[in-house]
Formats: C-alpha cells, structure tokens, sequence
C-alpha cells in the first residue's frame, strides 16, 4: 500500500522494451562509454528508476536504457526483455518538456536539437517562452537564443556561454 497512489511510482507496469517507441524530439547524448557504465549500473545494481511513457508506449524519459534492455544480451537474460514503466497521460508538449526537463537534469544536450524543440514548442505548440524556460531550467536569453532559425549559422556559436548541462555540437551520438 502506497501513500501517494495517484503518482506514477506506485503505478509501475513491466512492459516488453521492444513494445515502446522513442520520441522524434529527445536531445539526450549518451556516448558509449557511459552506455556501458549504464548497462553496468543496471545489471550489477538494478532498476532504481523506471521508464516514463505515454499509454501508446512513446518513451518520455529513459530511451537509453530502454535501448540498452533491447540490445544487451545480458539485460535481456536478466530481465526478459521487461523494462519498468511509469506511464503519464500528458499532451505532447509536456512530454516534450519533461523530457528536456528529466534529460537536462542528468546530463548534456545538444544544443541543434534543443533548438528545434523549443521552436516546436513555441510555433506549434502556442507555448510561452517564459514557461518554457521555467519548465526546462533555462533563461530566457538561451531560449530566445535557441528560437532564432538558423542560430548556428548566423552566430559564432562556439563562444557562447551554455549552462552546464548544455553544450553545442553537430554530431550525436548513441
């Protein structure tokens, strides 16, 4: 028994990770020494966070280790390919943002794709930017920075001061 049962902890549901579907907006990079101290921290230690999904099974928030329970052999023996979900009925741009949010908290960014996000979010979506930058802990000079269509271009990017959890760059990675 729970005290909070209406937050997505006590609601977790073990799903087939090859049943859920990565979203087209996630700006997380994880390369692949991290990927293994991931697969590492999740065989020797376990599940300590689930995976946050839509009722259709689109990842939120944890597509690396989902990724990572799908093509590791030995997660799938461990688990039988079984992943924990937390699933949150949320309209698309707050997914969007929660992912950034979840996402920026842990790590870095790549800031092309960031900039793609948060002109979703403003031109399709009607958000504020003010509440985006509330929402994914960003000032509002980075996201009008990140709003401009072509910024990479036009700007010496390289000298721009990101926050911490932010950096630019042209590649990804896994």
């Amino acid at each position: 028994m729970t005290n909070f049962p209406n937050d997505p902890i006590s609601k977790i549901e073990w799903r087939d990770a090859a049943s859920l579907d990565a979203n087209d907006y996630n700006p997380n990079v994880v390369f692949t020494p991290e990927l293994r101290l991931l697969e590492r921290s999740l065989l020797v230690t376990g599940w300590v966070q689930p995976i946050l999904i839509t009722p259709a099974g689109q990842i939120i928030d944890g597509f690396h280790r989902a990724m990572l329970s799908r093509e590791s052999t030995a997660l799938r023996a461990r688990y039988g390919g079984l992943v924990p979900c937390a699933v949150l009925d949320v309209p698309r741009h707050k997914a969007m943002l929660l992912t950034v949010r979840m996402n920026r908290a842990k790590g870095t960014h790549v800031a092309v794709r960031m900039s793609a996000i948060v002109r979703e979010l403003i031109d399709v979506h009607h958000c504020d930017p003010q509440e985006v930058a509330i929402e994914i802990g960003a000032t509002r000079d980075e996201i009008d920075l990140l709003y401009q269509d072509g910024v990479f271009k036009k700007k010496n990017i390289a000298d721009y001061r990101y926050s911490f959890a932010w950096y630019p760059a042209e590649t990804t990675a896994r």
